[in-house]
């Protein structure tokens, strides 16, 4: 679940929506892509980037980042089957037409539209949701600048929507789609090893650029020491740890 590390007050005040489960769809080996439609057509107002409070049926709310961008017709959410809770019971019970509830937007990880240099966009497993939102808005804004996107895992199994990225790359000469396997099981096309290390391999001088992250905080605390000693600006850097329950409820004073 995300914890901001930046501290920006947001221009969306926090809304309660009804909705219903359109579709479930295993999307990698662990990751299930979750499409919800507004019950009277509200919308959030989010920005790219954020997150939202969700409650399937009968379960207890979770902060799930939103995978859609904010004039699409229907959430989108990439939610980690964790074998327990809620995400289980999306893993192996939701079913298109239940009810769900969602609480929000959250969060200081948005898409900057005033910003003119390269863009980083890292996400470690379903951490790759928000930054799909923040990809395909930045796109759609028309923004031309390079915008450079990471999708960090383990091995192949856990990649997805890389036909969907690849898509993009197709349509859009600026945008750059890279999967990193941190622990591939057997020879692969793919770049292996760490994502911090991959984003050193590639760029010496960041010093224009500007980074949205989203993942498992290990990820998320090695990339973020990276990044300044590639030049760039702490103001420039936005990141979303995925923490547990137990940690958001402190955070959060609940």
């Amino acid at each position: 679940m995300p914890s901001d590390s930046d501290t920006a007050n947001q221009a969306h005040a926090p809304r309660n929506v009804a909705c219903r489960v359109t579709s479930v769809e295993r999307a990698a080996r662990d990751i299930y892509i979750v499409r919800l439609t507004r019950e009277n057509g509200e919308a959030l107002n989010h920005t790219a980037g954020q997150y939202a409070r969700v409650a399937f049926n009968g379960q207890p709310e979770r902060d799930y980042s939103i995978a859609s961008r904010p004039s699409a017709a229907e959430f989108e959410f990439h939610i980690r089957n964790m074998n327990g809770g809620p995400s289980s019971y999306v893993a192996t019970s939701l079913q298109p037409g239940e009810p769900a509830h969602v609480r929000g937007p959250f969060g200081a990880t948005y898409l900057r539209t005033d910003h003119a240099g390269p863009i980083l966009a890292i996400g470690g497993g379903s951490g790759l949701a928000p930054m799909k939102a923040i990809v395909e808005e930045a796109l759609a804004h028309g923004m031309t600048q390079p915008i450079h996107l990471y999708a960090g895992v383990r091995d192949e199994p856990d990649l997805y929507l890389t036909e969907h990225f690849g898509e993009l790359e197709a349509r859009h000469p600026n945008f750059r789609f890279v999967p990193v396997l941190s622990h591939p099981s057997g020879p692969t096309r793919r770049r292996t090893g760490m994502v911090p290390e991959a984003v050193a391999a590639d760029f010496t001088d960041l010093s224009d650029a500007k980074a949205y992250l989203a993942g498992p905080p290990p990820m998320v605390e090695a990339t973020l020491a990276r990044l300044p000693e590639l030049g760039m600006a702490p103001a420039n850097i936005h990141a979303d740890s995925f923490i547990g329950e137990a940690e958001r409820r402190q955070r959060d004073g609940e």
